[in-house]
């Protein structure tokens, strides 16, 4: 007989009900679960739940079960006669709990005989889904089991409750949905508050959100946003710090185009379509302008912003970025990213990553920084055509900007100080101010101890007064920068008729300095004797004797046309000093080839090729007031030999500099130039006209080695900085020079004619001259490449002159007048050739 102590699960079913038909013997017929306990141990019931469920749950069941108990039973507690089994049944009412579903027990028959007794199962009925109770209403189920309680309505008591959230509480529970520290979100998170907002807040509520921001004028309200090195949008209140920035706008995301679309906003570009309901474009709206959000995948690409500048400043980085001094681009920016310019809205547009884009603003902000002003004195400068379009080319020429202050009589030149050299010397080099200074006394001044003519050759007066002014527009590059803003026109006649021909035979009036051969240059043999660094060279000084050069050039005379006034008649122009220029011409390089094909003799076969530097030096004008109180004190500095006073009636000077390999190998001449004479020719019935150039001048004297070592023109050589390989020379704007008392226009009572005078002057001009040489008849035939650097322009030229004379004195033409006639008729014989001058036409 198996003991009362085993399980359940370990008795069969035959003895199992063996026992349960001894024990209905001995007591009355109850529902037990002992037995049955041990065989659905999967199975919870609601009063063995975890300590994290409500203890509740299982008084509420086991309530439940008495109730249930109390129906099948009477007062007595005896089974009721319907439900008074024959056999022993199991109350298999009770629900228990598995996992998340609610399980009810219940008894099946088997409709068979088992052992001789009825055969039934129990099964276990689902019941549902199993959902908490409010803890409020299970605590309250002591006065809700009361007869006499009703039903709860929660939709009155709901609406008994409900009152309208003011606005100030609808701002701050949208403000309490912004992220505390990170303002750039991944995609996905900026995705679920977005939803969050539209499906938490109304349209009106959000509208007004924004609007609150907007009139209050916030900044954004995340302190990293406001930092500098916070890759964040740059806010109103940032640029404000920055007196040259008038807005920034907010970085826009590209989205894998090449540009924003024009009209959109540039807050919703790539972060919500074009064609999506207001109220996600409010939503997203809110998050970008009033919190700063953006997200980070958009962040790491590409985008736009753009930076409005001030007028003044905007000037300056334009031409700071024209002339290659800004390296922003060339540090920072990586393929596909660019900076561009916008002149009518003073506007740089940033096409970089956002990162990248307040490291730019960043290095913006330190070239600003580096901004340099100085004044100059317009009582230095002629004021007659000192107009604001003057001022304005002669800015875009310098890269600076210019502007005229009547009131203080002050010209004041600004501009960046971007990589600019800065000499170890003594000797400041030329600033911005200073290449300033020189081209507006150079253009506006007249050339010191020049004088200029004019004639007409080659038609009678009848002829004459048939041509008319053609205006020239091929000729504009190579003119000065002053020349260029002008209009200019050439008096040229009319082709004839038939077999007719203006030329009439006439000899050219003879120049007003005689013709003498130039001074055959020393050999370039051994370039060493040409440095400054040669030890004990013999000293230079200034040749007592003055010569002349003479140089006849190839072009056109263009006079000014204006269109507003009648244009002059040829004997005008004779006789008014009408506005004029040169502007040089060439003819056709295979024509220039056949000219020495055609000197058959190997003597005439020479050409030399050289390159030079050519440096002139205008005396440094004095403003009047300084010089007079100069006088006053009679500050005047005296040497032995030498006697120091500084007057504008000082002769100009001209250095000439030897090139080899792009570098300065020695100095070949220095000539202070006594008088400069031109005599420019019209020809009218000619392709071309004559200008004849002469110069004297006292050069100085010595070797090679001894014109370098000269303490004043040391000094210069050695704080200029010469490359032309890279297209960059840099000299001193002022030097100080020794120079004869008997050059200056004025004589000096306080100084003798052989004493120097040491005379102040100032940078006026600098050509790069590469030219080749070759015999023409008994003269020398030069073509000539010009770089008249800042403002000179660039033009090539032919000029006739002598050829240098020999080393015997003998050699030299006894009869100046013959070889001055003979001159004159080869330059005009050279200038009247219509097929030299009219283009190439192949023989063949």
């Amino acid at each position: 007989m198996p003991s009362m102590g085993v399980s359940g699960s370990a008795i069969c079913l035959r003895c199992r009900l063996r026992l349960l038909r001894r024990y209905v013997q001995f007591q009355p017929l109850e529902p037990s679960n002992r037995i049955f306990r041990t065989q659905y141990t999967n199975l919870r019931l609601f009063t063995t739940e975890t300590p994290a469920q409500s203890p509740d749950h299982g008084s509420a069941l086991q309530q439940e079960n008495k109730t249930l108990d109390s129906q099948r039973h009477d007062r007595n507690g005896e089974p009721r006669d319907s439900d008074r089994p024959l056999v022993k049944r199991i109350n298999a009412h009770k629900r228990r709990l598995s996992r998340n579903r609610i399980l009810t027990e219940d008894t099946k028959s088997l409709g068979s005989d088992m052992l001789g007794k009825p055969a039934s199962v129990i099964v276990m009925r689902d019941g549902g889904m199993y959902k908490k109770k409010d803890r409020l209403m299970a605590s309250s189920t002591a006065d809700s089991a009361k007869p006499d309680s009703l039903p709860v309505n929660i939709e009155a008591l709901l609406e008994s409750q409900r009152e309208t959230p003011s606005a100030e509480e609808v701002r701050e529970n949208i403000d309490s949905l912004k992220p505390k520290t990170e303002t750039a979100l991944s995609n996905k998170q900026f995705r679920e508050l977005q939803s969050l907002l539209q499906n938490g807040f109304l349209s009106a509520q959000l509208n007004d959100y924004l609007h609150h921001h907007m009139k209050d004028d916030a900044p954004l309200p995340t302190k990293e946003s406001q930092r500098e090195d916070a890759p964040q949008d740059i806010n109103v209140d940032k640029a404000s710090k920055n007196a040259w920035i008038k807005h920034i706008s907010r970085w826009v995301p590209l989205s894998g185009k090449s540009s924003v679309i024009e009209g959109s906003d540039p807050n919703l570009y790539g972060y919500v379509a074009e064609s999506a309901p207001a109220k996600e474009k409010l939503v997203v709206r809110v998050m970008r302008e009033c919190w700063g959000l953006s997200i980070a995948e958009l962040d790491a690409g590409l985008g736009e912003i753009n930076v409005k500048i001030r007028a003044h400043e905007f000037l300056l980085l334009l031409r700071a970025t024209r002339r290659g001094e800004t390296a922003l681009g060339k540090m920072w920016l990586d393929p596909g990213e660019k900076i561009e310019a916008f002149r009518n809205q003073n506007t740089l547009r940033l096409t970089t990553t956002k990162t990248k884009a307040s490291t730019l603003i960043q290095g913006l902000r330190k070239t600003l920084q580096e901004v340099a002003t100085v004044p100059i004195s317009m009582d230095l400068i002629p004021a007659k055509d000192l107009d604001e379009p003057v001022l304005e080319e002669v800015g875009r020429i310098t890269n600076t900007h210019v502007r005229k202050n009547d009131r203080v009589n002050r010209l004041f030149v600004t501009w960046l100080k971007l990589n600019e050299r800065s000499s170890k010397t003594l000797m400041p080099l030329e600033d911005r101010h200073d290449l300033v200074f020189r081209l507006l006394v150079t253009a506006l001044s007249r050339q010191p101890k020049t004088t200029t003519t004019l004639s007409i050759a080659g038609v009678d007066e009848d002829s004459s007064s048939r041509g008319r002014f053609i205006v020239d527009s091929r000729t504009k590059d190579i003119l000065g920068w002053k020349d260029r803003m002008g209009r200019w026109g050439r008096y040229t006649l009319p082709l004839p008729s038939g077999d007719g021909n203006y030329s009439v035979e006439s000899r050219l009036e003879r120049l007003e300095l005689p013709v003498e051969p130039p001074k055959r240059p020393q050999s370039l043999d051994g370039t060493e004797g040409y440095r400054a660094d040669t030890e004990s060279p013999t000293p230079a000084k200034w040749a007592e004797a003055l010569r002349a050069s003479t140089k006849a050039h190839f072009g056109r005379l263009l006079h000014e046309a204006n269109p507003s006034l009648t244009p002059l008649s040829p004997p005008e122009l004779l006789t008014r000093n009408y506005p004029r220029v040169f502007a040089p011409t060439t003819p056709h390089p295979l024509h220039l080839a056949q000219l020495e094909a055609e000197n058959g003799n190997p003597s005439h076969s020479t050409i030399n090729r050289k390159t030079m530097i050519v440096v002139r030096f205008w005396p440094a004008p004095i403003d009047q007031r300084e010089e007079k109180g100069q006088r006053g004190k009679k500050r005047q500095r005296e040497k032995k030999g030498q006697c120091r006073q500084i007057l504008p009636s000082a002769p100009p000077l001209e250095l000439h500099l030897i090139v080899c390999g792009g570098k300065v190998q020695g100095v070949d001449s220095l000539r202070a130039i006594k008088q400069t004479y031109i005599r420019d020719v019209m020809q009218p019935a000619s392709p071309v006209d004559l200008r004849f150039s002469q110069t004297q001048f006292a050069a100085l004297e010595g070797e090679p080695a001894g014109l370098a070592a000269w303490p004043p023109l040391a000094n210069f050589l050695r704080a200029a900085h010469f490359d032309l390989n890279k297209d960059r020379i840099e000299m001193p704007s002022h030097q100080t020079f020794p120079v004869p008392q008997h050059l200056f226009e004025e004589p000096l009572p306080a100084c003798g004619s052989d004493e120097l005078v040491d005379t102040k002057y100032m940078l006026a001009g600098l050509e790069v001259r590469r030219s080749v040489s070759s015999p023409y008849g008994e003269y020398e035939l030069t073509y000539t490449s010009v770089d008249g650097r800042q403002g000179g322009g660039r033009w090539t030229e032919v000029s006739l002159g002598l050829r240098s004379d020999s080393d015997d004195a003998s050699a030299v033409t006894a009869d100046k007048d013959k070889l001055q006639d003979s001159f004159l008729a080869t330059c005009k014989q050279f200038a009247q050739d219509d097929a030299l001058w009219s283009g190439y036409v192949s023989t063949t």
